[in-house]
């Protein structure tokens, strides 16, 4: 992991990732909480992932729509309007409520969150994973670390040093 944190820092639960943990100066999450009340109201919000590898070259994708809803509905994800004409990992995950290894939301048969070691918004645990084990790098488990489907051919074997998430007002 980053800033002497282990490798399943962000493997928490839902209670956790529904109020937040972590520094923001180092590795973070705001809380989910948190999320939906900065991507509730009436101005819209646009998404920033920033990955960047083990050399400090990063790559990074705009999204024009972005919003979490509350806890009762399970922080539903709603995210659109990716900027670029690649394939994107995220847009397909719209409508998709968040999991963690004590709550499953997901639509896999199994949970996602166990299987992989992390959190997130998983359809049937493949196309991004930005909450997996920090594993710096190429690795030889499947799809468990730091994972962006699509940015290379090998993706679900290397995990992303790191990864930023930022949001802002749209205008």
């Amino acid at each position: 992991g980053q800033y002497g944190h282990n490798a399943y820092y962000f493997y928490r639960n839902w209670t956790e990732y529904a109020n937040g943990f972590g520094n923001p100066a180092d590795e973070y999450w705001i809380g989910n909480k948190a999320l939906h009340a900065l991507t509730s109201g009436d101005e819209e919000m646009v998404l920033r992932i920033v990955l960047s590898n083990s050399t400090e070259d990063s790559t990074y994708f705009d999204y024009k729509t972005f919003t979490v809803a509350s806890e009762q509905q399970l922080f539903q994800l709603r995210i659109g309007n990716f900027s670029e004409m690649t394939g994107d990992p995220m847009e397909r995950l719209s409508g998709q409520k968040f999991t963690t290894y004590d709550r499953d939301n997901d639509a896999s048969a199994f949970n996602c969150a166990e299987r992989l070691r992390g959190a997130w918004w998983y359809i049937l645990c493949d196309d991004s994973n930005l909450n997996g084990l920090n594993l710096n790098g190429h690795h030889d488990s499947s799809g468990d670390g730091i994972v962006w489907e699509g940015t290379s051919s090998d993706a679900a074997h290397y995990s992303y040093p790191k990864v930023e998430m930022m949001i802002r007002p749209a205008k």
